[in-house]
Parts: C-alpha cells; sequence; structure tokens
C-alpha cells in the first residue's frame, strides 16, 4: 500500500470492472514515511500513497497509511455499480480483510421542499 504503481493500478483496474469510464489518467501522490517525525506534535505525515481519478459520473480516490497498514477509499457514483465487487478486487490486490464499507446512496436520493416554482424571467437580449 505504500507503492504509489500498485494502488493506480488497482484504482484505474477496479475503474474499469465497474464498467465506469476514467475522464484522464489517475493523479497520484506518494508521501515518504519520515520516521523522525512519528509520534511528534504537532502531527506530520506518516506517508502513504493518495490516488484520485476524475469518472465521467464522480471519482474514486483512496489514502494509505502502510504503517498502520490502513486504507480509506472512496468509490462515488451517480450511477449504481456492484459494492461486492469492489470488496473483491481490494481483498485480492491490496490484501483487505476487514472492510468496513457505508453505503451512502440514499443521499442521491433528494427530497425537494415544497415550495413554489421559481417565478419566469423574461429574458431581454439583441440578436
Amino acid at each position: 500500500m505504500g507503492d504509489a504503481k500498485t494502488v493506480e493500478t488497482m484504482l484505474v483496474d477496479l475503474i474499469d470492472v465497474l464498467g465506469m469510464r476514467i475522464l484522464d489518467k489517475a493523479h497520484m501522490y506518494e508521501v515518504e514515511t519520515e520516521i523522525s517525525k512519528l509520534g511528534v506534535e504537532p502531527f506530520e505525515d506518516e506517508g502513504g500513497v493518495t490516488g484520485v481519478c476524475v469518472l465521467s459520473t464522480s471519482h474514486c480516490s483512496i489514502h494509505t497509511w502502510p504503517l498502520r497498514p490502513f486504507f480509506v477509499m472512496d468509490v462515488y457514483s451517480c450511477r449504481d455499480f456492484d459494492g461486492g465487487a469492489v470488496e473483491k478486487l481490494l481483498a485480492e490486490r491490496l490484501g483487505a480483510y476487514d472492510l468496513q464499507v457505508t453505503d451512502v446512496s440514499a443521499a442521491l436520493e433528494y427530497r425537494f421542499a415544497e415550495k413554489p416554482a421559481r417565478p419566469e424571467t423574461e429574458l431581454v437580449g439583441q440578436a
């Protein structure tokens, strides 16, 4: 989980498995572990990899902490996808075994308050 290329390959493959489309290359950032800064206040960084992929339907991102070993990943899309496929790929590629999955798809079902419609405005212009 401390190698940016490994994490990048996993992200791109996951996006492909889910049938999503990446809009550009994966953006990966590797932060070196600085042993001298561990446990020192103010908190610095323990190192790890942060990756972001912008999708046609939203984004996929990950941050790893190889010393823990721990990672947080966000697969966000306005399109339905198979969460089981995400878990399977994470187990295969990163050796993840104790996953805590949070499904926030209900957040996409915004209920509009009962408000009167916005008044129409007249557009004035010249052609």
